[in-house]
């Protein structure tokens, strides 16, 4: 693959034009914060992304037009596991127990049965409670994994991706219906989805703050927006900086704080009913990699890149102890349009 020729950002003082202002809040006091580089798939450039001191949105500038970026989002499915496996047997339970998606059983099965799947609950946080009848839309949903999980559920079920190998195994292996843009948010009828996802891609649109009205707009009153995406206040982001795993550059245009992302949903006219916090090992192992990496530690790294799913693991384990430590290195965001 051709490697895109280098992007160099140096740390200058911002000047107050209109091509420093932040998108969200439309401030000039905007500030230089980290250089980070494409350390996933070793992309050539170095990127610089700025503070807004008004909202405390993080974004990249100068941004890349859409033919630069190309280069940095190599299409590679992820096969997807259907059928009666441990894992997916798993996933079913604690759908049933835990988000509606059950059969009425005797007290003592019930109640045994929810005992059992009490630690998982928070492992489908993504999956909206049942709605019969319910239609749901994925955006940026990859192969179809989870909207395949949905379609065996009862949701009937659209996906957008743009990723033309993912897309086709997601229509093809799957039988999903999936569009391949977001353009096609305006050809959907006003309230027609009952719920809209958005797993890790509000951080990759440009666009983002005129993308939210149209999800509202296709959204039925009561429905429900779902998303996840890194928090740039996290402690890890604090202490790695631009070699945090989050940053992902230049793929990742904005990086919201907690307060930045309730701000964008506001503006678009939902309304947060819920936040908490994703604490995943990957998050501090590899940024403690990418650390290494770039400070020369060519032995500790190829040592930690060894044992890296030994340290998820430990760290998995200890995951209820995190939150001592502040809030998760991704924030999970459930926002409603309001009843008309």
């Amino acid at each position: 693959m051709k490697q895109p020729d280098p992007v160099i950002a140096e740390p200058e003082p911002v000047q107050p034009d209109e091509s420093h202002a932040c998108g969200l809040c439309g401030s000039r006091n905007v500030h230089f914060l980290w250089h980070a580089t494409d350390k996933k798939f070793r992309g050539a450039g170095r990127f610089a992304y700025w503070r807004c001191a008004g909202c405390g949105l993080v974004s990249l500038h100068p941004r890349l037009t859409e033919k630069e970026l190309a280069p940095y989002y190599p299409d590679y499915v992820t096969a997807v596991q259907r059928g009666h496996n441990f894992r997916q047997r798993l996933k079913r339970m604690v759908a049933e127990d835990w988000y509606g998606y059950g059969t009425d059983r005797p007290a003592v099965t019930g109640w045994l049965r929810k005992t059992a799947t009490f630690p998982l609950r928070r492992l489908l946080s993504q999956l909206p409670r049942r709605r019969p009848g319910g239609r749901v839309l994925d955006i940026g949903c990859g192969s179809g994994g989870y909207l395949a999980f949905l379609g065996d559920l009862g949701w009937a079920c659209e996906g957008i991706e743009q990723g033309p190998n993912s897309r086709l195994y997601a229509q093809q292996r799957l039988g999903l219906t999936v569009h391949a843009d977001l353009g096609q948010l305006q050809a959907f009828p006003d309230r027609y989805f009952d719920v809209v996802t958005m797993w890790h891609v509000i951080e990759h649109l440009g666009d983002a703050f005129e993308i939210l009205p149209a999800v509202h707009r296709v959204l039925k009153p009561g429905g429900l927006l779902m998303l996840r995406t890194p928090n740039v206040e996290s402690w890890e982001a604090r202490l790695f900086k631009g070699r945090w795993y989050g940053v992902d550059a230049p793929r990742h245009v904005h990086l919201f704080s907690p307060g930045a992302l309730k701000r964008c949903l506001a503006r678009a006219g939902f309304v947060v009913t819920d936040v908490h916090y994703q604490y995943h090992p990957v998050d501090c192992s590899r940024s403690c990699l990418y650390a290494m990496e770039d400070a020369g530690w060519g032995r500790c790294s190829r040592f930690l890149a060894r044992w890296a799913f030994s340290l998820e693991s430990l760290l998995a384990v200890c995951a209820p102890l995190r939150s001592a430590f502040g809030r998760g290195g991704a924030v999970h965001v459930t926002a409603s349009k309001e009843l008309a």
